[in-house]
Parts: C-alpha cells; sequence; structure tokens
C-alpha cells in the first residue's frame, strides 16, 4: 500500500497547479482590445482610438525653421507683415533659406522642364504646350509684377496653389521647390531685355535681383506656336 508523505503531497499539487496553469490560457484573439472605428464606453468622448497627445509631431516633421518649409517670413503672428493690395508679397520670403550654387540652379532647371513648362513655358513666358493646345495661359515670369516679386511667393505657389494652378508639394519636394525658385530666378535673368525701359515701380519690400550665386544660364528661345518645345 502506497504511503504519501508531506513532500509527495506537495509535489502532487504542484504538478496539479502548473496543468491546471496551462490549461487556462487565453488566445491572442480572444484577449480585450479595441478593434478600429469600434465604439466604447470606457471613454468620456465614446470612441476607441485615442487621438495623439497635444504636441505631437510625426517623425521627420519638425519643421522648425518655418522660412525653409513655408516661404513665409519667420515673424510672430503680432508683427507679422499682411499681403495688401498694393503689397500682395508683404509676408513671402525675401531671401533664400539656404545658399544658391550652380548645382542648385542645374537641379531646378531639371526640375522645372519637368513640372513647369508644360504651362510656363522654356522661358517663362507662360506660353507651355498645354496653353497652345487651348487652355489658360499661364503667368510670365518675364511680367514686371513676377521680377519684383520676393522668392517666397514662388514656393508658396507651388506648395499651396495659386489661381487656376493647383498644389505641387505632394510631386515636388521642398527642396527641389527652392531649386526651381532659384532657377526661375536665373531664367528671368536670362531673359531680361537690357534695352527694356523701366516698368512699374517695384513692390516695397521684393527683391528683384537674382539670388547671389545662382549662375545665369543660356537664354532659350520661344518655339513657333506649332512647333516642339
Amino acid at each position: 500500500m502506497w504511503k504519501f508523505n508531506h513532500r509527495s503531497w506537495a509535489l502532487c499539487v504542484s504538478v496539479f497547479v502548473c496543468l491546471a496553469g496551462a490549461g487556462c490560457r487565453r488566445d491572442m484573439q480572444d484577449q480585450p482590445k479595441m478593434k478600429p472605428y469600434r465604439g466604447s464606453t470606457f471613454f468620456t468622448d465614446g470612441l476607441s482610438g485615442r487621438p495623439p497627445v497635444q504636441g505631437t509631431v510625426p517623425r521627420g516633421f519638425l519643421r522648425l525653421d518655418s522660412e525653409y518649409y513655408t516661404g513665409k517670413k519667420a515673424t510672430s503672428s503680432a508683427s507679422a507683415p499682411t499681403a495688401t493690395t498694393e503689397n500682395p508679397f508683404a509676408d513671402d520670403a525675401d531671401t533664400f533659406p539656404f545658399p544658391v550654387t550652380e548645382d542648385t540652379v542645374r537641379r531646378g532647371r531639371e526640375r522645372y522642364d519637368i513640372f513647369c513648362s508644360v504651362c510656363h513655358g522654356m522661358t517663362g513666358n507662360g506660353d507651355g504646350m498645354v496653353v497652345r493646345r487651348g487652355f489658360r495661359r499661364a503667368a510670365s515670369f518675364n511680367d514686371d509684377r513676377l521680377r519684383q516679386a520676393p522668392v517666397g511667393h514662388f514656393f508658396d505657389a507651388m506648395t499651396n496653389g495659386w489661381g487656376a494652378m493647383p498644389s505641387y508639394a505632394s510631386q515636388i519636394p521642398v527642396q527641389d521647390r527652392w531649386a526651381i525658385v532659384a532657377y526661375i530666378r536665373a531664367l528671368q535673368l536670362s531673359q531680361q531685355n537690357p534695352n527694356a525701359q523701366p516698368g512699374a515701380s517695384p513692390v516695397p519690400g521684393a527683391s528683384p535681383a537674382p539670388p547671389p550665386g545662382s549662375a545665369p544660364v543660356p537664354p532659350r528661345t520661344s518655339a513657333t506656336p506649332g512647333g516642339h518645345d
């Protein structure tokens, strides 16, 4: 006849507890959780999905340099100038946020030919191929108004759109947008007529001169109607 001492009883109880614990597991698919877009009575707003903590910034989107990412002057809202009829470019940045080099202008020319020339033309006169095919004429970068416009205006137009022009923020990275602006300045210089009479008075706070370090590009001649860009 088997005799159990205290040690044997303790061993049997331990084995039973281990087996019982293993049999009471919970599958991952059955664990308590909140499913997306499903309501919840736990939170006061009745939503299971929680909003990000106030002030949360996605990785890579800190963007402390507001002029670089917006093309607007980095001033407080209280002292920031506001655009008026007399000066619609008052809050646009006057200078480039980084040194402009020849490589910057070359990159800008490449991006301009891809994204901008179809409307604004290879010479910036607003006579791109889609215009010749019947679409609304694009703005000419060689008009006095845009010659006097600060660099931030062009960046802002590419970022947020302007008139009939849509936003290109999703297609052109920030650095390339600034490169295109540098090329537009060089293009304006290359298309300037030295014998032309002075036009309208400059807009206050504008920057008519091309950016320092931007290399002039060879003049481009407009194609005749029916020709090729």
